[in-house]
């Protein structure tokens, strides 16, 4: 096509895009095309939050403080848009839900391959998680993600960039910054990613609660109790302990 003939349609593909909502159910369930579409821009944010990812991964290696602030800030705006469309499905009615749910067979979103991706790409690589996968996948954990576990991570990065800051008491870092401040702000960044994971994962058992029950089994068979336990992962642990540390360190108390 020529420069001259493209068009915001074409250049977007635009009815191509608009023709991928197709509904499972028959007689289509009005409330169907709703589900459809927040899963369908999910993951076209999940492609986007991949590659910045990237990016970010990079900059961290260049020690471009700047570079990753500029994309830091987008993919946490991207997360925060990702949980308003999850929260919009608060609005459908549970039974609406109940109507057009069977046609979904064993479809569902625990089976997201670029959420696995981002989850790996991020820096979670707990051993329980990995055989988790296994065991949610038939055909084991999907090449895509086996891919993913072989790069460099985000956590990783940032705790090389830290290495090579010479940065080993992360509390006294805190406490005074010195001239690495910038690095300060990068970590508290990252801290910013780390809560809105935890503000998603949080929000999908209250959504799952609230649609079918908390004590309904998914479409792919799993219980909530899954979803409940992975809220306690923690991208970058150590970022959040200092502040245990910390508290200590003006005089507060930590529990057993």
């Amino acid at each position: 096509m020529a420069e001259d003939d493209l068009t915001y349609l074409t250049y977007l593909h635009v009815p191509e895009l608009l023709a991928l909502q197709h509904h499972r159910s028959d007689p289509p369930h009005p409330e169907e095309l709703h589900f459809i579409i927040v899963h369908q821009s999910l993951e076209l944010w999940f492609k986007l939050l991949l590659h910045d990812l990237e990016r970010i991964i990079g900059a961290l290696d260049a020690d471009d403080w700047s570079g990753v602030l500029v994309l830091l800030r987008r993919v946490n705006d991207v997360m925060a848009f990702g949980l308003d469309q999850m929260r919009s499905l608060h609005d459908m009615p549970p039974w609406s839900l109940q109507e057009f749910r069977s046609y979904l067979g064993t479809a569902s979103g625990i089976q997201s391959v670029q959420f696995r991706e981002l989850e790996v790409l991020s820096g979670l690589r707990d051993e329980q998680y990995l055989k988790g996968l296994e065991v949610l996948s038939d055909d084991g954990i999907p090449p895509a993600v086996t891919k993913r576990l072989g790069q460099r991570s985000l956590a990783e990065a940032h705790a090389h960039a830290a290495d090579r800051l010479g940065i080993t008491d992360w509390a006294g870092f805190y406490a005074d910054p010195g001239p690495n401040g910038v690095f300060y702000v990068v970590c508290e960044s990252l801290v910013d990613y780390d809560e809105r994971w935890i503000r998603w994962r949080n929000e999908h058992v209250t959504l799952v609660e609230r649609t079918l029950g908390p004590r309904t089994r998914g479409t792919a068979g799993t219980a909530i109790s899954y979803l409940q336990r992975t809220t306690r992962y923690r991208y970058f642990p150590q970022l959040w302990e200092l502040r245990n540390d910390l508290s200590v360190r003006g005089g507060g108390e930590l529990v057993e």
